[in-house]
């Protein structure tokens, strides 16, 4: 992997794809295994939107870094990002937590039940 690439479980700072603002934060679900993971990868969006399908982040899903407000995963929204476009990391979620985060998305598209 290149410098510019971010791992599973990662936090970045990303274009918002999704509102008016000039970033977002996101996770990154994708393995190391996807055609193209040298140049992007896929991310669910994180919002300080409260919504009852929305996973809560809690100091203690953090391995490192953080977010400055309350926050939470939508993994029913699911992008792609180039590493290029990624503008920082804010922090690592622990690995269980991702799992998680990934299984919900996975069930989102009718791959689990």
């Amino acid at each position: 992997m290149t410098e510019q690439e971010y791992t599973r479980g990662t936090i970045v700072k990303g274009p918002d794809l999704l509102g008016p603002h000039d970033y977002r934060p996101y996770i990154c679900l994708s393995t190391e295994s996807p055609p193209f993971r040298d140049e992007e990868a896929v991310y669910a969006g994180i919002t300080t939107t409260r919504r009852s399908a929305a996973i809560p982040l809690a100091e203690t899903d953090f391995m490192s870094g953080g977010l400055p407000r309350e926050s939470y995963v939508n993994p029913w929204v699911l992008v792609t990002i180039k590493h290029a476009d990624i503008q920082g990391k804010e922090g690592q979620l622990a690995e269980d937590t991702v799992d998680k985060i990934a299984r919900e998305a996975a069930a989102h598209m009718g791959v689990l039940d």
